[in-house]
């Protein structure tokens, strides 16, 4: 009897790992929430105690340190401030030898604050040596006065160099960095007690994406799409809020621009300086001194709250809508525009605009999973790798390309291989616009709609409507092409793009149209070397903006792999073949091609055998697409659908979670 109980014991705990047991009804969700909420607050209680007991409980606990105190080379006081007198300088600042949360120096300097601080820290056996030393390079942004360097530990002392021309900006070389005085007003160290907001939260959604993992069976597993927007709404709005509101991505100010006059249509908006610098790139938004820890992102925000007036300011402001792109800042648009309802403060206001952007990307995404009869852990491990939620996250109109484009090649894999539907014009109306409400964005993947021109015949209602329906998307697909290959065949430009160096449209059409061939082993180099990072890996999943890659790349190419190997899931029983996939191949290496030979076109130098401005993000589009095609039919997970989408959502939102917890955390919220 006892053997026969531990049996069903054993029997009962493996039922509860795999998901099928528990939790079941309302009181065992109820019970896994309230289990993932206190093991998070747990987990930050326990980490926060250090600083709460040197803080004395609750609050800052602030020492301040006498200039007296200061040992100072190339520096002169001044009415209680020290000034940099030469091109360098040199501050060692002792500390009380106890606990210090934080180091802190505050300055008064118009330009970027750029130093190296090293702060002698005491390791863990207690001794205080050189090689333990925590060195940093300090980029401070210009509005808001003070530095916040992270300790958590004992500290004998701060040291901090700063010269003339670490100071110079070499992508503002317009500004005199020289003639700014470079003057610093205090010193001090301190502990702030109490929970991190920012930690908390994501501790909360590591714990819910174990729950959602091991227990939702019928959500996330037999239902993916599910996993991926209950994944997608909570770690990407942590993401999108732990972000400055600042300049972080790449264009991000233009996209604003366009996002708050989106918000404003034909309506001028009187603002104030500090918003105009938003929607421009200068000292006050320049994303390499983004805000460093919590309470220099709080100072931002006060900064921005007192200064930017978006109501009443002194510049009368207002720009030409791009009607090309504008279809990419709906949903941001919308969330500025209530947020200007609710006379929000200009912080609040801005990272509310990007909250439009995300949450439109992950409905849009939900759909297009639910949709796609194969490939759903392609879709969802791609919706949720850091770089695509980052955009997400941001002003970009980057998301709405990819998920719209997405959505469309759902709707035309399930119209290819879905035996049980016909292709009506609902569904044909669904594809032609989800695409270009995509593609016009960014025409150069105008030949993927050509993928559509595999559905068989016999999904069609009539052969009229078969030669109606494919001869729109080859049309549709010749108009995008026309659209940015015509005026550059027909009038280029003198120049081309202006972020490039001496660029010019007419000079490379020339060496391209002149020389084909030379053109032709110059492309394939350049798409070549940057193949591995652009599809499998850091280049086009794991970049975070201007803060550079996630610090795991090995891990993207790991689970892009595996995911490319195992997602042969087919909700109608049927798969691309070699001849689909051929096609689909083609149509991919096609948008890359013309990805790579805009680029040379408007923002390389002429006669340069490298071409600049391609980006892995570029090819996030014809991801979903390539996978699949990549997908072997010889390999197949022996386990059940609901298994591996699971195994999928906690690979995606693992991965996700890292990013956040490794590269943005510590960066922005500490």
């Amino acid at each position: 009897m006892q053997d026969r109980r531990g049996i069903e014991w054993a029997a009962g705990i493996r039922r509860r790992i795999s998901g099928a047991a528990w939790p079941q009804g309302a009181g065992g969700w109820i019970a896994a929430v309230v289990l993932a909420l206190f093991a998070g607050l747990a987990l930050e209680i326990c980490l926060s105690l250090p600083a709460i007991r040197a803080a004395g409980g609750g609050g800052a606990s602030f020492r301040a340190i006498p200039f007296d105190q200061v040992i100072a080379e190339g520096f002169e006081e001044r009415d209680g401030t020290l000034t940099l007198t030469g091109d360098s300088g040199y501050l060692h600042i002792p500390l009380d030898e106890e606990y210090v949360g934080k180091f802190v120096y505050s300055y008064q300097y118009g330009g970027l604050m750029n130093t190296l601080v090293k702060i002698g820290v005491y390791n863990e056996y207690g001794e205080l040596c050189e090689r333990d030393a925590v060195l940093t390079e300090d980029r401070n942004s210009r509005v808001i006065g003070a530095s916040y360097i992270p300790v958590g530990g004992r500290a004998a002392y701060a040291a901090i160099s700063v010269t003339r021309d670490r100071l110079r900006e070499p992508g503002l070389l317009s500004v005199d960095f020289d003639s700014y005085p470079v003057v610093f007003t205090g010193f001090g160290t301190e502990t702030r007690g109490g929970l991190n907001p920012y930690r908390l939260v994501f501790f909360w959604c590591a714990a819910g994406l174990v729950v959602l993992v091991l227990s939702g069976h019928k959500w996330a597993g037999m239902r993916p799409e599910i996993g991926f927007l209950a994944v997608s709404l909570s770690v990407g709005t942590l993401v999108s809020l732990s972000l400055p509101a600042n300049k972080v991505s790449w264009d991000e100010e233009t996209h604003f621009a366009q996002s708050f006059w989106m918000a404003n249509y034909r309506s001028p908006v009187p603002v104030s300086h500090a918003v105009l610098q938003e929607f421009v790139t200068g000292m006050d938004t320049w994303p390499y001194n983004q805000p460093g820890g919590r309470e220099e992102q709080e100072a931002l925000d006060r900064y921005l709250d007192t200064e930017g007036d978006y109501r009443n300011g002194e510049h009368l402001w207002s720009i030409d809508l791009n009607k090309t792109t504008m279809t990419g800042y709906v949903g941001s648009a919308l969330f500025l525009k209530l947020g200007q309802m609710f006379k929000l403060p200009f912080s609040l206001l801005y990272k509310l605009g990007r909250l439009g952007n995300l949450y439109v990307y992950c409905i849009v995404m939900f759909l297009a999973i639910k949709r796609a009869p194969v490939g759903k852990a392609i879709l969802m491990f791609l919706g949720l790798m850091p770089e695509p939620m980052l955009l997400a996250g941001v002003y970009s109109y980057d998301p709405t390309v990819t998920a719209f484009m997405f959505l469309s090649f759902a709707w035309m894999l399930d119209a290819i291989l879905n035996e049980e539907r016909k292709v009506g014009w609902k569904e044909y109306a669904v594809m032609m616009a989800a695409f270009l409400w995509g593609c016009r964005l960014k025409a150069v993947y105008a030949p993927l709609l050509l993928a559509g021109l595999l559905i068989p015949g016999e999904r069609f209602r009539s052969r009229r409507e078969q030669l109606l329906m494919k001869g729109g998307m080859i049309a549709a697909c010749g108009l995008l092409m026309l659209s940015f290959v015509l005026p550059v065949l027909i009038a280029p430009r003198a120049t081309g793009d202006v972020r490039g160096e001496n660029t010019s449209e007419i000079g490379q059409m020339g060496y391209i149209l002149g020389q084909p061939l030379s053109y032709a082993w110059i492309l394939a180099k350049n798409m070549l070397r940057t193949l591995p990072s652009y599809v499998l890996g850091e280049q086009s999943l794991g970049l975070l903006g201007h803060q550079g890659p996630v610090s795991f790349p090995w891990l993207l190419y790991a689970g892009s792999g595996a995911v490319i190997l195992t997602a042969g899931q087919s909700s109608c029983g049927k798969r691309l073949n070699g001849r689909q996939k051929v096609w689909i191949f083609l149509l991919c290496g096609a948008a890359a091609v013309l990805v790579w030979t805009s680029m040379y076109i408007a923002f390389t130098t002429p006669g340069n055998t490298y071409i600049e401005g391609v980006q892995g993000r570029y090819y996030i589009p014809c991801l979903f697409l390539l996978w699949l095609v990549l997908n072997p039919r010889c390999v197949r997970a022996d386990v059940k659908d609901g298994t591996y989408y699971r195994a999928v959502l906690a690979l995606g939102g693992g991965v996700l979670l890292a990013a956040y917890g490794l590269d943005i955390l510590p960066r922005f919220c500490l």
